[in-house]
């Protein structure tokens, strides 16, 4: 989410932590979008967009050309934290190699990705941006992050947990002291949640998500985090 993304320390931090653990690291794959990236490169020119669905409402080529050099700009940061730490990481746009698209009639699909899980397979980091061809024009947009996790998380084969950053940077929601196993969407603070509307999006689809940190997914051997669904079950602390 944006708000870990241009933290620059937090983002070196996991790198650190994901250097540290090297083949006990989780299998994982990052997506990401502009974060603040983008309004900063069109503030700098004079453009102040407005936004709509959380996304820069671009108007013109130039805006698209901003925000899109933006992105590019992030993935290139990401990837090169992750490799000074040696991380093997690879970026990749959404728009490379058929891994994602915008079809004329509005839906996201996703490609072949058959390349970009055996890539995780051999302890290698794809980190992906949310870029992709506009059908309706003749340049790049940046989509939705939780669409874009949604489609790649049903595409690939094998079992895939789609894990959120806590706004709190704790390793999960807690009750007191202790951490609970699994909580109904609505019952998880306001400040804890990074995108609730991207939580729920993707809680919807019926994919395993957990509200986590840094620390939680690669602090350690041992994962933490919690569990969010959406209907009112018992927890399970």
């Amino acid at each position: 989410d944006k708000y870990h993304l241009d933290d620059l320390l937090y983002v070196s931090s996991m790198a650190q932590m994901m250097g540290r653990l090297r083949h006990q690291c989780p299998l994982c794959l990052f997506v990401h979008g502009s974060g603040e990236q983008a309004e900063r490169l069109l503030e700098a020119e004079g453009l102040f967009p407005d936004r709509k669905d959380g996304l820069i409402d671009v108007q013109s080529v130039r805006e698209a050309a901003l925000v899109e050099r933006a992105v590019r700009q992030v993935n290139r940061r990401v990837v090169g934290r992750l490799t000074e730490e040696g991380v093997h990481a690879v970026g990749f746009q959404g728009m490379d190699r058929g891994v994602l698209r915008r079809e004329a009639e509005g839906a996201m699909v996703a490609g072949k990705v058959d390349w970009l899980e055996a890539l995780t397979l051999k302890r290698a980091v794809p980190v992906v941006s949310t870029l992709l061809h506009d059908p309706a024009h003749a340049y790049a947009r940046e989509e939705p992050l939780h669409e874009a996790v949604c489609v790649l998380g049903r595409a690939l084969r094998h079992d895939v947990v789609v894990a959120f950053f806590t706004r709190t940077n704790q390793p999960g929601v807690f009750s007191g002291e202790k951490a609970l196993r699994r909580v109904p969407l609505g019952d998880v603070p306001a400040e804890v949640m990074p995108e609730p509307e991207a939580v729920r999006a993707v809680a919807e689809t019926g994919l395993r998500t957990v509200l986590t940190s840094a620390g939680g997914l690669f602090g350690g051997v041992e994962r933490l985090g919690t569990n969010v669904f959406l209907s009112k079950q018992p927890k399970i602390d």
